[in-house]
């Protein structure tokens, strides 16, 4: 009896150990958390087997969820016992779009003929209270009430009611008082109701201030001057950073200081709101802004015309700016050049636009140049003239004919025939060539892409890896960097090396056109 007792339990050790042995081969779509607080990620996870481990993309439907990037996949393969199974893993990240409900899936599954459907999950998006408020005080404490990590972005501007066209300059800063691993800006707010210059914010550095009683380090990562280009109520929108945070596993242990996990967050700045008040009614004005009007010493140089240059310079936006005007008349021709608009980019934008004013004196004796004088409206609401001074200097007479002359039409008949009857051919031929201009770079990057994918297109699998690492060393590039950088090249390497390293450990027989339709993703990514 007890011999029989001890093979039954003998056969039920060997059949545990062979269910073990055995790996996973169902299909799952499972989520990483039920509950998402808002800038939070969330990761998504779908095991396909057998059959449906051929899929090479899925679309996974999604409810109040945006999918942040390409998923990144691994597979698997497996022979036990003389049975073969196979498993490949998407992984995707999302982040919601808004405090509700949302939901993954559910995802049908469609392989060999067979299908299958996983389950929808669902998810709870937390309301987010710091949402509207720029005061990073109320935002820092609604993170730490609400169990978030301290970080978070903030965006500020100069003033919030302005003239039309008149320059507001924002600022948005990062606070921080995580281990933060990377962060950078995700998405870029859309200011299309503003002209727009990008400020230098190269000499900012990180400073560390005290902030509801916690240490945090602020760091300016954007700065732009806008101009209204209409009145109204216009928005600035969001902008949005991602980060990767360090976290603690064991908080108690003092040895879990080393280790930890690192999770992806996304924070993003409320909106900002500016009243664009309309100009008031009065003359005509050049600008809106604190400017001056420059104007250089008249020169006359070897007999020719007399030449001043004005300059109107400022915070305005001067690149519509219409040139100062003489308030008389010149004693013979004038002609005017405009030179160039130049802006200096540091804590606001400081524009200078330039002008050429050369006249051509009808006597020689002293030659008078009125005033040049232009309106522009002030930040208080105030039209101010700017003028430089009546200037005099002894000339001698300019011949007009030195000036540029009009373009003169052929005076013969024939030519003008003659210019209708080439008319067509001239137009036939600059249409090819416009055709060759615009199809030639496509025939030659096409080209070089077939000849770098059949270099790099070699016999093994750990051929092909090495061939690849060096041409992208070759080009510059980091494959070591590349494994880990969000992009669609970064995506095309991965999964070219997903595909190798399997094929290199012998779990699966690499097809050819597969590795050659990888290699091409990788190259045409570039």
């Amino acid at each position: 009896m007890a011999n029989i007792q001890r093979s039954t339990v003998n056969v039920a050790a060997l059949l545990l150990l062979l269910l073990l042995a055995r790996p996973l081969a169902a299909d799952d779509l499972q989520v990483d958390k039920r509950t998402v607080a808002p800038g939070d990620t969330l990761t998504i996870t779908v095991t396909l087997a057998d059959s449906f481990a051929t899929l090479d993309t899925i679309q996974l439907p999604l409810q109040n969820l945006v999918l942040d990037g390409s998923p990144s996949v691994s597979s698997e393969f497996s022979w036990t016992n003389g049975v073969a199974s196979r498993r490949k893993v998407f992984q995707f990240v999302a982040h919601p779009r808004g405090p509700g409900a949302a939901l993954v899936g559910p995802l049908v599954l469609r392989a060999e003929g067979q299908v299958e459907t996983l389950a929808p999950v669902s998810i709870q998006v937390l309301p987010d209270r710091t949402a509207g408020s720029n005061d990073p005080v109320r935002i820092l404490h609604e993170l730490l009430a609400t169990g978030r990590d301290p970080i978070f972005v903030v965006a500020e501007a100069g003033k919030n009611s302005v003239f039309a066209g008149e320059q507001v300059v924002v600022t948005w800063t990062i606070y921080n008082a995580s281990n933060v691993q990377h962060h950078g800006i995700s998405e870029m707010p859309k200011l299309a109701d503003f002209w727009t210059e990008e400020l230098d914010i190269r000499g900012e550095a990180p400073q560390q201030i005290v902030l509801g009683g916690m240490v945090m380090q602020r760091l300016v990562i954007r700065r732009v001057a806008v101009f209204p280009l209409r009145i109204g109520t216009l928005t600035v929108e969001p902008l949005t950073i991602g980060a990767q945070i360090m976290k603690r596993i064991d908080v108690g242990n003092p040895f879990g200081l080393f280790e930890g996990s690192v999770v992806d967050i996304t924070r993003r700045s409320s909106p900002l709101v500016i009243e664009a008040r309309p100009i008031p009614p009065g003359p005509p004005i050049s600008s809106v802004g604190d400017l001056s009007l420059i104007c250089g010493t008249p020169l006359q140089k070897n007999g020719g015309p007399v030449s001043i240059a004005a300059e109107l310079r400022g915070t305005g936006n001067l690149r519509a700016a219409p040139p100062p005007t003489f308030a008389q008349g010149v004693a013979g021709s004038m002609q005017m050049e405009e030179v160039g608009v130049s802006v200096t980019r540091r804590a606001q934008a400081v524009m200078a636009r330039r002008w050429r004013y050369l006249m051509f004196p009808a006597t020689a004796g002293m030659f008078v140049i009125p005033p040049l004088r232009t309106t522009i409206l002030t930040p208080a609401g105030e039209r101010r003239e700017l003028q430089c001074e009546q200037r005099a200097l002894v000339v001698e007479a300019v011949d007009a004919t030195i000036a540029p002359a009009q373009p003169s039409t052929p005076a013969s008949g024939n030519r003008i025939q003659e210019a209708r009857r080439i008319a067509p051919l001239v137009g036939i031929v600059a249409a090819i060539l416009l055709t060759i201009a615009i199809l030639w770079p496509r025939f030659a990057n096409a080209s070089r892409v077939r000849r770098e994918v059949r270099v790099l297109l070699r016999d093994t699998p750990e051929e092909v890896r090495i061939a690849v690492d060096g041409w992208l060393s070759a080009h510059g590039v980091d494959h070591t960097l590349l494994l880990r950088e969000t992009s669609e090249r970064g995506d095309a390497y991965r999964a070219l090396r997903s595909l190798t390293d399997a094929a290199e450990r012998e779990r699966l027989v690499a097809d050819p056109a597969d590795l050659r339709a990888r290699i091409r993703d990788l190259v045409t990514s570039e």
